[in-house]
């Protein structure tokens, strides 16, 4: 939200909201609504991050139709034309 910062190499879970103001420190691990320290980060968890980031990136490549504000629907359509080489 607003005002809230989450520094390098911390962790917020899915789902969390940061409330306004607040800040993350760096090696920490935060989660819920309203988001609250739930431990330290290992050593091992900092250097696993960028690849995490990197896998949930991938990841949410191949559900980001599920959160759009309209029906998939027009996405099919849209596939149907340019296979069929329709152009409207």
């Amino acid at each position: 939200m607003e005002g809230s910062l989450v520094e390098t190499h911390s962790i917020l879970e899915a789902g969390s909201v940061v409330p306004p103001g607040r800040r993350i420190p760096t090696g920490e691990l935060w989660a819920g609504n309203p988001a609250k320290f739930v431990r330290a980060l290992t050593h091992e968890e900092t250097l696993e991050i960028p690849k995490l980031a990197v896998a949930i990136n991938d990841l949410s490549k191949s559900h980001f139709s599920e959160f759009l504000p309209y029906s998939t629907v027009y996405l099919e359509v849209e596939k149907l034309k340019k296979s069929f080489g329709i152009s409207i």
